[in-house]
Parts: structure tokens; C-alpha cells; sequence
């Protein structure tokens, strides 16, 4: 039994071994290993529960291989599905094991190809035909993003100017409708209307007039005010997106966010 625990224990620290050796093929030594000492991951469908329990994995606790991955090897069981995924091509394709290719490369040219490469002449083929293509689509999805960046930046100081034009009016109708508050006041207290009739006729056409401008007024001011509300809102909008650029022009080109405005600024010059 103490000969079982220790060769547990062995596995499990060459398994930790191996995998931080991935860029270097480790990952087939680990596939392979993992093939060897628990051939029961490698079949299809879910181990049983005695293979798990005589197996390293009940060992250590665990009560599924992925519980293991997790809590023993601090491993994500999603990129377990990726090597195993890799090593199945491994078997059909004996240059993956030759040239010790990686994991996520052979998954991206899995994905992309209706027939695998046969070859590894063809396989590196494939792959600069693959990187080609990430180029290109790079390339245009760098120039879109940058004339949408550059027409959002121009609409921007577009509704920066109204915004300014809007708080101009809505200041010069707040003053008019002051104006004309007080004017109504004031005429209301110029003359006695019950001694002089004609005066009260012409006070009240007078007042009738200032009202009805103030009601103009008051209403345009309500307008404006909407319609710089609208505006305020746009330019939020047109500036989340800006950022929403941003973050995809750093995370296309590799470049960190705290230089992409210059990065921006230097290439919108040739737009």
C-alpha cells in the first residue's frame, strides 16, 4: 500500500512538472503520462467511481479528475479538454509528436481546416496561410476602428459646440422671461385701473401681450432645455463609445490602453 502512495506521489509531481513545459512539448510527455498511469481519462464517457478511488485521484481526496486538476494541480479542466483534444491529432499525426507543435496552434488550424494537414509541409503551410488571413482581418479592423474613432471624435466636438450654442439661448431666455416677469409687475402697479378706464383697458392689453410673450418664452426655454438634455445624452453615448474603441484598437494591436489616444492621434493623421 505505502509503495502505491508513494508511487501516487510520484505522478503527481511529475505531472505538475509537466506542465509548465507546454511551449516545449511537455504537454504530449503529459498526455502521455496521464495516458499511461490513468487510461481510463483517455476512454470516452465518465471514469467510474472505482477507478477513481484506486486511482491517484482518490488519493489526494478527490472525487473527479477534475476536482483534481483543480485542488492538486491548480489546472483548468477546460484546457484538459484542449490537450486531450491535441493529443487525439497527436495519434493520427505522428509530425505533431516530431516537432512537438502547440496545443492552442494545432486547435486554431483543427477549427479553421475541413481536412487537417497531413504533412508537416503542409501544416506550416497552412498556418502562414492562417496568419496571412489574421494580418488582413488585423489590418481592417484596425482601419475601421480608426475612422470610426476619427467621425465620433468629430461628432463629438460637433455636439460640444451645440452644447455650448444651447447654454448661450437658454441663458439669453432666462433673462427675457426674468424681463418680462417684471415688467408684468411693474405695470400692474403703474396706475389705479378703477379711476382711469381707458387705462385700465389699455394696462390690460399691455399685460395680456407681456403674457402671452412670457408663455412663448417659458415654452422655448422648455424646448431648449429638452433638447439640451437630448444633447447631453448623445455626446454620453458618443463618448462611451469612443472608449468601447479603444479597448478594441489596444486589445487588436497589442497596445497598452494608456497609449492608445496617442497611438490614435499619430495614425488619424494619414485618414
Amino acid at each position: 500500500m505505502s509503495q502505491s502512495i508513494e508511487s501516487h506521489k510520484d505522478i503527481s509531481q511529475r505531472l505538475q512538472q509537466l506542465l509548465g513545459a507546454e511551449a516545449r512539448g511537455g504537454w504530449i510527455c503529459f498526455m502521455e503520462t496521464v495516458e499511461k498511469e490513468l487510461p481510463f481519462l483517455m476512454q470516452r464517457g465518465r471514469p467510474n467511481k472505482h477507478h477513481i478511488e484506486a486511482s491517484i485521484i482518490g488519493e489526494k481526496g478527490c472525487t473527479s479528475w477534475k476536482d483534481y486538476l483543480k485542488t492538486e494541480l491548480k489546472w483548468k479542466y477546460a484546457t484538459w479538454k484542449n490537450w486531450k483534444k491535441a493529443y487525439q491529432l497527436s495519434k493520427e499525426y505522428s509530425y505533431i509528436k516530431d516537432y512537438g507543435l502547440e496545443v492552442s496552434e494545432l486547435l486554431r488550424v483543427s477549427n479553421k481546416s475541413i481536412n487537417f494537414p497531413s504533412s508537416y509541409v503542409d501544416y506550416q503551410e497552412y498556418v502562414q496561410k492562417l496568419e496571412q488571413e489574421k494580418s488582413i482581418s488585423l489590418s481592417n479592423t484596425k482601419q475601421s476602428l480608426m475612422e470610426e474613432n476619427k467621425k465620433l471624435k468629430e461628432h463629438l466636438l460637433l455636439l460640444q459646440k451645440k452644447n455650448i450654442e444651447l447654454s448661450s439661448e437658454l441663458i439669453s431666455y432666462t433673462k427675457v422671461q426674468n424681463s418680462a416677469t417684471a415688467q408684468v409687475k411693474d405695470l400692474s402697479k403703474t396706475l389705479p385701473i378703477k379711476s382711469y378706464p381707458i387705462a385700465d383697458y389699455w394696462l390690460a392689453e399691455v399685460i395680456r401681450s407681456l403674457r402671452l410673450e412670457h408663455e412663448m418664452v417659458v415654452k422655448k426655454f422648455h424646448e431648449k432645455s429638452q433638447e439640451a438634455s437630448t444633447l447631453r445624452r448623445e455626446k454620453a453615448e458618443v463618448i462611451t463609445r469612443c472608449e468601447l474603441i479603444k479597448q478594441r484598437l489596444s486589445k487588436t494591436l497589442a497596445i497598452p490602453a494608456a497609449d492608445i489616444e496617442r497611438y490614435i492621434e499619430s495614425e488619424c493623421i494619414g485618414i
